[in-house]
């Protein structure tokens, strides 16, 4: 206990003395950049072969890369209520996006990540996406939706045409979208793989107008302290790019994910979410293909976007006194089990990239397991600031510091009424008292053998299920 202390308040003396310079009570800034709908294993920092995303590759060169981070809630509305709150999805009460509206009065007068350190004299900007925004439809109409007003000094929305882009449009699958253009909401664009391969440079879209405030931001304040929080909405439907951003993603020459023959088979109802028969890509693989290389086309232009930001600091030297974060709300199913989109507590689904580069601290990667709800108090933490009593959640400083180090053994996430608990060696899904799922992610990180009902496992079940009680039952806490 003492040593990990002492290790605690030695990387935050090094954030200090790295961003102190020649005024003594300088703070760190902190760059908060979270993508939407990304999955971690389309980044070529996580070893995605075809996609490149060369920005958040460099700052993950000289930041932490964490292998182990999991959401807490696969959909979009909780998870970015628990990364606010420091809070479970239980515990804040946001367990859907339509519960994502209750966010400000469940939070009641606990601050929120951005809120705690608006009260520590930070500058507080949103830009986008932080909280849940319904999209293609808050976007095509300009608003904040379910925003809590109380985490910010100013707040900016990006209007953007999303589905109604000129360009080559394209929906390979079967879902329905009614084009209506005076319309914003219930058109079907927000779950559809609705394609728009972009003419010109895509300064309309959102992701860019967003790259342009928080450059603007950061020139603007660039005496710091300032909190900026920038929302980028790509890869979520529609797949919308500049045609650019098309080229090196050729559908013909995408590989699909590792498959086995009835890989359904052990998977329980619970278990399943959107699958290619339900969306007419049951046994096509040319429109699989398309569908994924659209994915990458928009990780890419997102990834630009990003490189924008960073730039941004670098070209103002203050690269060495801002902490910057780049996360995902959740993972994203892009054809593993033939399973697509998210709302699934397999491994696509719920493991989110997470990069935390902070003055200081040397680069690393660590497999330490982590969650969302860990973001805040780490974050208070490398800037010297206290942790609300509400944040249940981590301190990773200490793993960014030494990275074989653990503060968690074991990260959870919750869809519905099932569980996950994923350990060093075990993904453990809990559905119901009878209905389960248990994989041996050693042995079978693909998630293609479910040993729940293997006699020979069983001991590993009721000591996962006893784990999991635990959690649950200081969760509300």
């Amino acid at each position: 206990m003492l040593r990990g202390l002492l290790l605690c308040l030695l990387v935050v003396l090094c954030v200090v003395h790295a961003v102190r310079g020649d005024e003594p009570n300088a703070k760190p800034n902190v760059v908060f950049i979270i993508a939407d709908d990304l999955t971690a294993e389309a980044l070529s920092c996580y070893g995605n072969k075809q996609c490149q995303t060369p920005n958040i590759d460099r700052l993950a060169a000289r930041g932490t890369r964490f292998t182990r981070a999991y959401t807490q809630y696969p959909v979009c509305g909780p998870s970015r209520a628990a990364i606010m709150s420091g809070m479970y999805p239980q515990a804040i009460g946001v367990t859907g996006n339509g519960g994502a509206a209750r966010f400000t009065k469940n939070l009641g007068d606990r601050p929120s990540m951005a809120q705690h350190f608006k009260q520590h004299g930070y500058h507080t900007a949103r830009v986008s996406k932080i909280y849940h925004m319904r999209v293609p439809g808050d976007i095509t109409a300009g608003v904040d939706g379910p925003d809590h007003a109380a985490s910010w000094t100013e707040r900016f929305n990006c209007k953007a045409p999303e589905w109604m882009t000129a360009g080559e449009h394209a929906l390979p699958t079967t879902q329905k979208v009614r084009k209506q253009p005076d319309q914003h909401y219930g058109l079907g664009f927000g779950t559809a793989f609705y394609i728009v391969k972009a003419h010109g440079d895509g300064a309309e879209q959102a992701d860019a107008r967003a790259a342009d405030k928080a450059v603007e931001l950061i020139e603007t304040h660039r005496g710091g302290p300032f909190f900026l929080a920038v929302g980028f909405v790509r890869p979520h439907v529609p797949l919308v790019a500049p045609a650019s951003f098309y080229e090196p993603y050729p559908p013909e020459k995408v590989t699909l994910p590792e498959s086995v023959d009835h890989d359904w088979r052990d998977i329980p109802k619970a278990g399943m979410s959107l699958n290619s028969q339900r969306i007419g890509l049951a046994g096509r693989d040319d429109a699989k293909r398309k569908v994924i290389a659209a994915y990458y086309a928009s990780v890419a232009f997102m990834d630009a976007q990003v490189g924008r930001v960073l730039d941004a600091l670098d070209r103002h030297g203050l690269r060495d006194n801002t902490i910057v974060v780049f996360t995902s709300d959740h993972g994203y199913h892009l054809g593993e089990h033939d399973l697509w989109q998210k709302m699934s507590l397999h491994e696509q689904s719920a493991r989110i990239p997470l990069i935390v580069a902070a003055p200081g601290l040397k680069p690393n990667t660590t497999a330490a397991l982590a969650e969302q709800i860990d973001i805040y108090p780490t974050l208070a933490a490398l800037a010297g600031l206290a942790v609300p009593e509400h944040c249940k959640g981590h301190n990773l400083a200490p793993v960014m510091a030494e990275p074989t180090k653990a503060v968690r053994d074991a990260a959870y996430c919750l869809k519905g009424k099932s569980h996950l608990l994923r350990t060093d060696r075990w993904a453990y899904i809990h559905h119901t008292d009878t209905v389960g799922e248990l994989y041996d992610m050693h042995r079978d990180p693909g998630q293609f053998t479910n040993l729940y009902g293997d006699e020979a496992h069983r001991r590993v079940v009721l000591r996962l299920h006893r784990q999991l009680k635990g959690k649950l039952s200081i969760m509300q806490e």
